[in-house]
């Protein structure tokens, strides 16, 4: 596989970029002339580009060669120059290459390399790659002991021996040194002749090696023409034998324990759980209280106490729950009593005022448009709170109280509605904004600046609309904005103006609804909600 993942993709590439027109032409421009032009120098270091990528990614990979037919040139990545194949210290590719079956695409053979006459000769194992769209080949020569150690890093143990053989049935490289010194003239014959009768069915069955037995397997690579035979020892496969009969057997006694633990386990549980059952029947019967511990419903006799201990417990509740809600229905008629005021008092005390102010200071004063808002904003309130106004009549209600807000600040409020027209008309409930707007007077005011900015965007989007409130006050921390949510959403919650909102937005359109919060310290407060369109549910 890794030879298929480097070697072959290699070849596979290199050939692929000779397609291109530009490489291809530089490349016979440089295996005639030894001189190149610009653009020609361009690819050519290019194409040593790719030479050098090889070389430098994979360890055993000693050199690459391109060469065209007919030629006495060709590209070497040992030098990466131009080499004359009659004085290359190299010449035995050119011949096997001279040699190699025209039929065949590709051919691999082991060879040996001697660069200097005082240097030690390499031992390689040469790819011959023909070319598709020119005339030549692709010669990768792989460093054969660094391969030798590649396989037997990744062998099961040093008993298994792995050889590679071409489809000439030579012996292309062996894991194991040392079989290179045995006799093998019967086994290599016998794999030799299979494999130049074309018979890819060669494994799967015991030889005898040296005196030793092996299994025999075998894999083809159609990639490379390559013949992968592995042997694993029987001594080998004895010593896996055992070690998984020895894991096995003590994974029987381990099983065998448990059963028994469990078994014994379960029957002492069960006999408790059935006198427990016998108890709490007693128990139930006679009307005494049972314990508030429910047991887990891991089994049917747990799940029987379950039951019967939940059933007891929700009645209890319930009872609880229904005497509890009646005393709060009751003392919530008495407030709601007590603070009962007739409207048109409010309505007649304002008008009063409102007379009194014009005599006064005439009908320009801001005494007067106080009153004249704060009329508007009482009889609004006070309206019937279960009855849906439009969008329009809910902002006019708020530019009011937005004006009587101002005066309190001194006329530092500056408010900015960005409003879609096509949302007028909606139909929402009362107050939907003004909590909002109540919070960030009463709590995100920032003293340190001169002005007070508020924006209201209402935008449709669609099936929903969108509400968003930004004020430029204090801003919240991560942490302060965690805690607001969970004020929030508490129902002994003291914070009146969105956890009135949030609820409401909840109770109306559901869980889905509730407000979002986003802030930044010392800049602004941003609070959104969404709400269905057309929404028939009060």
């Amino acid at each position: 596989d890794s030879l298929e993942a480097s070697v072959y993709n290699m070849g596979y590439q290199l050939d692929n970029l000779m397609s291109n027109s530009s490489f291809s032409l530089t490349l016979r421009t440089i295996l005639d002339d030894t001189s190149m032009r610009p653009n020609e120098l361009s690819a050519f270091r290019m194409i040593k580009y790719f030479f050098n990528s090889y070389e430098s990614s994979y360890s055993y990979i000693h050199s690459v060669y391109i060469s065209l037919d007919g030629r006495e040139r060709f590209l070497t990545s040992d030098t990466g120059q131009i080499a004359n194949i009659s004085t290359y210290y190299d010449k035995d590719w050119h011949e096997l290459y001279q040699k190699m079956d025209s039929q065949k695409r590709v051919f691999t053979t082991r060879r040996w390399i001697q660069k200097h006459t005082y240097s030690e000769p390499v031992e390689v194992i040469s790819l011959f790659y023909k070319m598709t769209y020119m005339d030549g080949v692709i010669v990768i020569n792989i460093d054969k002991s660094e391969y030798g150690k590649l396989l037997r890093n990744v062998l099961i143990s040093d008993n298994q021996k792995v050889m590679l053989f071409n489809t000439d049935g030579d012996i292309v490289c062996i894991t194991d040194p040392e079989l290179e010194k045995v006799e093998w003239e019967t086994l290599a014959g016998t794999i030799r002749s299979q494999i130049r009768a074309g018979n890819e069915d060669i494994g799967d069955k015991w030889t005898s090696v040296a005196g030793r037995h092996y299994y025999m397997d075998m894999l083809y690579s159609e990639y490379l023409n390559l013949y992968e035979i592995s042997l694993t020892s029987s001594e080998q496969l004895m010593e896996e034998i055992r070690f998984y009969l020895t894991v096995a057997l003590l994974i029987l006694v381990a099983e065998l324990a448990v059963i028994f633990i469990m078994a014994y386990y379960n029957t002492k549980r069960t006999f408790a759980y059935i006198e427990e059952c016998v108890d709490i029947f007693s128990a139930a019967e006679r009307g005494e209280a049972l314990d508030s511990h429910v047991r887990g419903t891991d089994d049917e006799y747990a799940l029987i106490l379950n039951n019967i201990i939940r059933l007891y417990l929700t009645n209890n509740r319930i009872q609880m729950d229904l005497r509890e809600k009646q005393h709060e229905s009751e003392l919530a008629e008495m407030i709601a009593l007590q603070f009962q005021i007739n409207p048109h008092f409010i309505f007649n005390t304002l008008q009063t005022l409102d007379f009194e102010a014009i005599k006064k200071l005439g009908t320009d004063s801001e005494l007067h448009n106080m009153i004249q808002g704060l009329s508007y904003v009482v009889k609004y309130v006070l309206s019937e709170p279960m009855e849906k106004v439009t969008l329009r009549m809910e902002l006019e209600y708020l530019k009011a109280y937005l004006e009587i807000q101002n005066a309190r600040f001194d006329n530092s409020i500056i408010p900015y509605f960005e409003v879609d027209e096509s949302t007028l008309d909606q139909k929402v409930f009362r107050m939907l904004l003004q909590p909002v707007l109540e919070n960030c007077f009463e709590h995100g005011v920032d003293e340190t600046k001169s002005r007070i900015i508020v924006k209201i965007k209402i935008f449709d989007r669609g099936d929903h609309i969108s509400f968003t409130v930004v004020d430029n006050g204090t801003g919240m921390t991560k942490e302060e904005i965690a805690q607001l949510y969970e004020k929030i959403n508490s129902k002994s919650s003291k914070n009146i103006g969105l956890t009135n909102i949030n609820r409401r937005l909840i109770l109306h359109y559901g869980s889905d609804y509730g407000i979002r919060i986003r802030s930044k310290p010392g800049y602004i407060t941003e609070i959104r909600f969404v709400i269905p369109k057309d929404v028939q549910r009060s």
